[in-house]
């Protein structure tokens, strides 16, 4: 049976596109960094699955009424209810949220009662919610203990080389505003990138600040490495031939998704992404920090990200669920 929701723990810089476009083609809407982005929305609503969150957000007499209006109201009401679920979500999962915010804070004060565990099951379709980081010192701790147990959603850890993922992620910061979205830490970088006068500067900065986005929350993302329940898939492997890969590397990966979401098919074949994902195929090539790293570079990488270089536990035959070969988290 397909899993209703996902969480995917994505380290920025690790081609994320890529590997929502495969999930997506299992049917899962995208919330959280990737909500919005994706061109496919999950599978349709069914009859019956819009009840369980009106009659939660706001409670089953005006629930029940809002069924009854006209299609309008009702639509209004269920996309108010479905922001708050996911701010609720968002803080469930400790990621950063504003004080002000235009969800209703009614709305979202009454989910946050609701036990984590119950969170999957109110959402309509398959939702998959993507964050940069998952550290369980700031994530609700009934949460996880919940996840731990077996109550939670599947939860895939999604990562890159470093070096790759510094040069990815230096791109992306590069762009204009308007492309960048909302989070502070990135939008400030963002500034201080463009005072830089080229690559190799912007570099430099990356490996010597010890504040620059992602680096810390790989750190603190590197339990999910080590445990047996998460399901761990690398760019390197989903890259296939095209980005510096192999087929059957990207045919294992995508397997492993199709078995992680609780599905017999496999994930869709990887659209290149060249042609929806973006325009910069060079941020998506394995390997691409060889054009750009110096020796001094190097020296740097190994000064202050030795720790992020090394392999995982037991890296010659990988455990069910697990990836090969280096991990450069």
């Amino acid at each position: 049976m397909a899993e209703p929701q996902l969480i995917v723990v994505s380290l920025r810089g690790s081609g994320t596109p890529l590997l929502a476009e495969a999930i997506g083609g299992l049917g899962y809407t995208p919330y959280g960094t990737m909500s919005g982005t994706q061109s496919v929305t999950g599978e349709p609503v069914a009859a019956g699955e819009v009840y369980p969150l009106l009659e939660a957000a706001y409670g089953s007499s005006r629930g029940a009424e809002l069924l009854r209006e006209d299609h309008g109201s009702l639509a209004t009401a269920f996309e108010t209810a479905v922001n708050a679920l996911w701010r609720v979500w968002w803080r469930h999962l400790g990621q950063p949220v504003t004080l002000a915010s235009p969800v209703d804070g009614a709305l979202e004060s009454r989910l946050l009662r609701i036990p984590g565990p119950d969170l999957k099951d109110l959402l309509p379709g398959r939702g998959c919610w993507y964050v940069n980081s998952l550290d369980p010192a700031r994530a609700d701790a009934d949460f996880l203990r919940s996840w731990r147990a077996g109550g939670g959603p599947p939860v895939i850890f999604h990562h890159r080389d470093v070096r790759d993922r510094i040069i990815s992620h230096i791109r992306f910061l590069s762009q204009p505003t308007a492309y960048i979205g909302t989070q502070p830490e990135d939008l400030v970088y963002h500034d201080i990138l463009h005072a830089l006068p080229d690559m190799d500067a912007k570099i430099t900065l990356a490996l010597t600040d010890p504040g620059f986005p992602g680096l810390h929350e790989a750190r603190r993302s590197r339990w999910l490495l080590h445990h047996p329940a998460v399901h761990v898939i690398t760019h390197e492997e989903l890259a296939g031939p095209r980005l510096g890969g192999s087929t059957s590397a990207r045919a294992q990966a995508l397997a492993r998704l199709g078995h992680a979401t609780g599905q017999r098919r496999s994930a869709p074949p990887v659209p290149s992404p060249t042609t929806t994902t973006a325009p910069d195929t060079d941020a998506f090539t394995v390997g691409s920090w060889r054009a750009h790293f110096t020796p001094e570079h190097e020296r740097l990488l190994r000064r202050s990200c030795d720790d992020l270089l090394t392999d995982a536990p037991g890296s010659g035959p990988a455990a069910p669920g697990k990836a090969l070969g280096r991990v450069g988290v």
